[in-house]
């Protein structure tokens, strides 16, 4: 009888010139050491479970063995703990800097590791293009001697019309980034509202020095934090944005001058390669439509609302600004009219794919819903969870519209030859 270590390594061995990645855990990684020094052509690393009482010494050997005998290695993944509250876990800064030109850092599955951004070495950051954090944790706030003033309300409604200025004292809380030319792929939590004005600086200066970022996913704790940071962002880098994503990890603090004016976030400026904008949590709430009209290729939007967010009953009428959708997903407490649902189908000519989840229904009719997804004559799929009564109507119209794909989170029926197969709400 073979071991499981010992079948792999015959596998990985038939053909090691040709493996292009190995994704492993960390406990079984020691059994591939033989391994090593065959794998030539090795471009992907990925590791998984390491936690606090793993070191990563055997990876750290792995890995400077095969860079000094090949260097090839240009992806790493490392999966680690979750657990913030553990005060032992094992330092990543001695695995990132073997990587001899590291194209590829995706530290989006180990919690914690952006706190420690501008302390890692990379032996080359010229060749940097993705880097990933987890959008979940955002890193505690750097000592400022002079932190930024909180929103003037009454300002902060047309904050967004005004032209960037140039900055004199520059955030460092993301210095790694600012100094990694070929960027086009940045995912990171974080904590100061100011952490792009070197992006911004740089761009009045000269936009011929800008990275050409294409995909900029951000979040933070705080709903003005994140706005405002996302503002720079797409100043700064208008000419390449391609996919958007801001998130606001918790609700602001109940003021009833926010409720009544709340700071929209928006430009006044074209993205013209921008096709996916996300929005989660009271950001999806004060977004500016009429943005959307400087959006020509936009094709997918999503509006993720927490519970106890403010809404407007009118304000889902403006995403026909951007008729050229293909993909609408709200998912919170939008509420749905008839009127919406009419609208909707003459604005969006083009939509194929509609994600209603947990939206407020009482207004909407049987009438009112059928008629606006006839009007959606491009529509192919239909992902709705909002409740029994709209989940009754919808197998109604299922059975009207046998061509439709249906699918619905609560629906526990059977796959029958010849039915539309239901399967779980799609969650951007």
């Amino acid at each position: 009888m073979f071991t499981r270590n010992e079948i792999e390594r015959t596998l990985l061995l038939h053909h090691p010139g040709r493996i292009k990645t190995i994704s492993l855990p960390i406990q079984r990684l020691a059994a591939f050491e033989s391994v090593g020094p065959y794998l030539s052509s090795l471009v992907r690393f990925e590791l998984f479970g390491v936690s606090w009482h793993f070191n990563l010494d055997p990876a750290i050997a792995f890995l400077q063995q095969h860079s000094q005998l090949f260097g090839t290695i240009r992806e790493l993944k490392l999966a680690g703990p979750n657990d913030v509250r553990l005060l032992q876990k094992p330092s990543l800064h001695s695995i990132m800097k073997v990587i001899k030109n590291p194209k590829v850092i995706d530290l989006s599955r180990y919690k914690e590791a952006t706190k420690d951004l501008n302390s890692y070495e990379f032996q080359n950051r010229d060749y940097l293009e993705q880097l990933l954090f987890d959008l979940d944790f955002v890193p505690l706030p750097l000592p400022s001697p002079s932190p930024p003033s909180p929103l003037n309300p009454t300002l902060a409604t047309t904050s967004f019309l005004r032209e960037p200025h140039h900055v004199q004292d520059l955030d460092h809380s993301v210095d790694l980034i600012r100094t990694c030319p070929r960027l086009t792929t940045l995912q990171i939590g974080i904590q100061s509202p100011t952490a792009f004005k070197w992006a911004v600086a740089r761009y009045d200066s000269d936009p011929s020095t800008m990275q050409q970022l294409a995909t900029l996913h951000l979040s933070s704790n705080k709903t003005s934090t994140v706005k405002i940071a996302l503002e720079d962002c797409v100043y700064a880098f208008r000419d390449t944005l391609e996919d958007l994503k801001g998130i606001a990890l918790r609700l602001s603090p109940v003021d009833p001058a926010l409720s009544k004016n709340p700071p929209y976030f928006g430009w006044t400026w074209p993205l013209h390669r921008l096709t996916i904008l996300s929005l989660r949590g009271e950001l999806a709430g004060w977004f500016d439509m009429n943005s959307l009209k400087l959006c020509p290729k936009l094709t997918e939007f999503h509006l993720t609302l927490y519970p106890y967010s403010p809404v407007k009953v009118n304000y889902l009428e403006n995403i026909v600004l951007a008729p050229d959708l293909r993909v609408l997903s709200l998912v919170g407490r939008w509420i749905l009219t008839d009127h919406l649902l009419s609208i909707l189908g003459d604005g969006l000519p083009q939509l194929k794919t509609l994600t209603v989840d947990g939206c407020e229904n009482e207004e909407l009719t049987s009438e009112g819903l059928f008629g606006g997804l006839d009007k959606m004559k491009a529509l192919k799929t239909v992902e709705v969870e909002l409740g029994q009564r709209v989940e009754g109507l919808m197998r109604e119209y299922r059975v009207a519209q046998p061509g439709l794909c249906i699918r619905m989170r609560s629906d526990d029926a059977p796959w029958f030859e010849g039915e539309v197969r239901l399967m779980p709400a799609f969650r951007p």
